[in-house]
């Protein structure tokens, strides 16, 4: 008995109001069933009128007339009403606590064959946009450990709060069926540390995945080496594409001179 008990104290709060409630629906069937047999001829019969009762939908197909047995109606629509109450307000905050926590990037993502962007910068913003303005747009999910909340929540963006040098974020990232990983440079950090700390993803999202396609931004050329050790596929080195873009702005101003 005392271990039914404590199992009974392990449930969570809802079922075990629950199984309050059945009890004093079953123990109030059984009382009105022997306090008024000509109304409630059946158990079953005064257990309807009980959850009808609790349930405050009184159709008023059975209706007590002894005072023993509208008091006990009385206590059924006092404790069923607190208990639809509470269950109301318990859903509501679950739905409101999952949301929460999809907003601040602490729910898992489930499907497949998505876009894994690392990183919150202007780059990775623009990156966004345009695979979702593509015909073949996929879904994605966002890592960075710097944002506190989803900055673009909207369908077709998950978001994952945390680092992406350990292993725990890239499978709430869902790494394993991922089909294209992105990582950008850190620009709160120097470049020689931007460049190591992409290394690092780059070292982790390849131990949990050897097939996905790793794009990685490189700041310093010196790296670029590394990157490919480390297992990425293609190396993105913006301040080369940075400087040929200054390059051809001059020779173009000249050209027009």
């Amino acid at each position: 008995m005392l271990r039914i008990y404590h199992t009974y104290l392990r449930l969570p709060m809802l079922i075990r109001l629950g199984i309050i409630l059945m009890l004093i629906l079953y123990l109030s069937a059984i009382l009105a069933h022997f306090l008024e047999k000509e109304t409630f001829p059946t158990i079953f019969v005064a257990f309807y009128w009980a959850v009808m009762t609790a349930g405050t939908v009184g159709y008023g197909d059975y209706a007590p007339y002894t005072f023993e047995v509208r008091v006990l109606a009385i206590i059924l629509v006092f404790s069923g009403g607190s208990f639809l109450a509470f269950s109301t307000v318990h859903f509501a905050s679950a739905v409101i606590k999952k949301e929460n926590r999809f907003f601040e990037g602490k729910n898992m993502y489930n499907s497949k064959n998505h876009f894994i962007v690392v990183g919150w910068n202007e780059r990775a913003r623009n990156t966004i946009y345009a695979i979702m303005d593509s015909k073949d747009a996929s879904e994605i999910v966002l890592i960075d450990d710097s944002l506190k909340s989803n900055p673009l929540y909207q369908e077709g963006v998950h978001f994952v709060q945390g680092n992406a040098s350990e292993d725990q974020i890239w499978i709430k990232a869902n790494i394993q069926k991922a089909q294209i990983v992105l990582i950008t440079a850190d620009d709160n950090l120097k470049e020689s540390n931007a460049d190591m700390n992409t290394i690092i993803s780059i070292l982790t999202a390849r131990g949990l995945n050897e097939q996905v396609l790793i794009h990685a931004e490189i700041l310093t050329s010196e790296q670029s080496t590394n990157a490919k050790r480390a297992g990425a596929d293609y190396i993105i080195q913006t301040s080369n594409l940075a400087a040929n873009e200054m390059v051809n702005s001059l020779y173009n101003k000249l050209m027009q001179k």
